[in-house]
């Protein structure tokens, strides 16, 4: 019975443990001062505690002066990719696409803008704070740069460790009970 008690409790305490999640959370900004002084473009995205290369996140982009833009919301994906010459490089799935508002079309079109990175932000390690190249099309209109930066400890919740205390309270009832 002694040992039914301990294989019930030692389960219980490794199905809580496995709930518990690390992650890493960073923020992509992109500073877009060569369209509208002091504007941003950013958002947080999520990796694993030990990212790798291939590994991939969504990310919400959101404006600082959403007046200016067409859609004040972008999605985008970041991947990890390998670095040159070592570690990490991020990189974006597809171009970054919005309207800038007070753009033209004449002679040059500033209004379309279609953001594609050309010098990838480069890290060792994970979290990491790099700065990369941004352009708006080939040649470039405009060119950017955008960051890396982790974000705050206090400021990143752990998911699902809320499941931790409850599982580690069942698992006591359920050892006495057995007992």
């Amino acid at each position: 019975m002694k040992t039914k008690k301990m294989l019930v409790t030692l389960a219980l305490l490794i199905a809580a443990a496995s709930v518990m999640q690390a992650a890493i959370v960073e923020t992509l900004s992109i500073n877009l001062s060569p369209i509208t002084a002091g504007s941003t473009l950013s958002g947080n995205f999520t990796l694993s505690d030990s990212p790798a290369s291939g590994d991939s996140a969504p990310v919400t982009l959101t404006f600082s002066d959403p007046q200016n833009y067409s859609p004040t919301t972008l999605n985008t994906i970041v991947r990890i990719t390998e670095g040159t010459p070592t570690g990490f490089a991020v990189v974006f799935d597809s171009p970054i696409m919005f309207t800038y508002l007070n753009g033209s079309t004449l002679p040059i079109n500033t209004r379309d803008v279609s953001l594609t990175p050309f010098a990838f932000a480069r890290c060792a390690s994970f979290p990491c704070m790099s700065t990369g190249g941004i352009q708006d099309r080939s040649p470039a209109v405009f060119t950017f740069t955008y960051t890396i930066s982790p974000v705050a400890a206090s400021a990143v919740p752990e998911p699902a460790s809320g499941l931790l205390v409850p599982a580690v309270l069942l698992a006591f009832a359920l050892r006495r009970r057995l007992a």
